[in-house]
Order: structure tokens, then sequence, then C-alpha cells
């Protein structure tokens, strides 16, 4: 008799996404902090396609990541209703997706106006329905280094790879996720990448 086999264990994947065109992405030297998506930006955020409904999305914690997040559950929700009959096959559902954002995913080279965020009061005051316990209280991180950075962008792959969920989407910027994926791809506004972390 043959010795019983265990199940083979699932595969790991990330999916990595940078967030629509950003104001600061067409007026260069914003002179503003966490800067929205343009009206381009969310048409290009609304038209992502998805072949697959994520079991944990993570985001950063700035305006333009966090309106791409919302433009993506919006897409999803129509895509897994019983009229589409698109991804109704996936064992996942759309109301299973975990969300958290994770100030990690925030984007390096903080000299620059553009790439500061909110407080942690504000942040919950524009979007109640998200958690913002991971983050501070004030944007008060430290400076960028490309030290800091890459030991930032380990830690994020480290703890994604000890999590159960399989299908993970990071919706981020193109500096840190550069780090990620150690500069292996140039993310486009809304370009998107995925790989099975080792």
């Amino acid at each position: 008799m043959d010795p019983p086999t265990s199940p083979a264990k699932p595969i790991k994947r990330l999916h990595a996404l940078r967030h629509g065109q950003a104001v600061h992405n067409v007026h260069r030297g914003w002179p503003e902090r966490d800067p929205p998506l343009t009206e381009q930006g969310l048409a290009e955020a609304t038209q992502i396609q998805l072949a697959f409904i994520p079991d944990l999305i993570i985001c950063s914690p700035m305006t333009r990541t966090i309106q791409t997040l919302y433009a993506i559950l919006a897409k999803l929700k129509d895509l897994s209703s019983p009229q589409s009959g698109t991804l109704n096959d996936n064992s996942n559902n759309v109301e299973d997706i975990h969300v958290e954002i994770w100030p990690e995913l925030r984007e390096t080279h903080d000299h620059a106006m553009c790439n500061l965020g909110r407080t942690r009061a504000e942040l919950e005051t524009f979007y109640p329905s998200l958690d913002f316990s991971r983050c501070h209280e004030t944007w008060d991180y430290l400076e960028h280094t490309d030290e800091r950075a890459f030991q930032r962008a380990q830690g994020v792959l480290e703890e994604l790879k000890a999590r159960p969920e399989c299908n993970v989407l990071i919706i981020s910027h193109r500096g840190i996720l550069g780090y990620l994926f150690q500069g292996g791809e140039i993310f486009r506004n809304c370009g998107m990448c995925g790989c099975v972390p080792s």
C-alpha cells in the first residue's frame, strides 16, 4: 500500500501594481504633500484587468495608492457579480478579500514633498473603512536611504512569505517596488508584474 501523500502546498503569488497617474507625475516639482490621482489616473485604475481575485491586498497609506485600491475593489465587485460571469468560477469571493494598509509600502525618496503622507488621524477621517493601525500617528518615518529601503522591502517579503494568503496584490509606488523586485521591473503608472517568492 502506498504511503499517504500530503496535499501540495499552494503556490504563493505576489502581484505588484503601481498607482495610477498622480498630479505630481504631470506637474514636476509639485509643492504639496500626498498628491491625488489625476482624472487620467482614475481612468487608468478603473481599466486595470485582474485575472484573479486576491486573497489579500496590501496598500501604501498614500492618497494615490488608496484611490487606486478603491478603483480596483469596485472593478472586482463588478466582475464577480452574477451578471458578469467573469470571475464566478474563482474559489475566492470579492467579499473575502482582506485589505491592509502597510506604511512599509510608502514611497522612497522622501526629500520630495509629494512623497510625504498624512497623519493617521487624517487618513482615518478620509477613509474610515480602512485600518491604519500599522501607520505612525504622524508622518515621522526615518528618512530614505538605500539600506533602509532595502531592509523595508525585505521585511515586506518576509512577512508575506509567512502569511497564509496565496494571491497577494501589492499596491504601491515605483521606488519601493524597485527594491521589492530588486530593480527588475520599470513600473509605469498602473503597471503590474507578478512573481513567486523564493
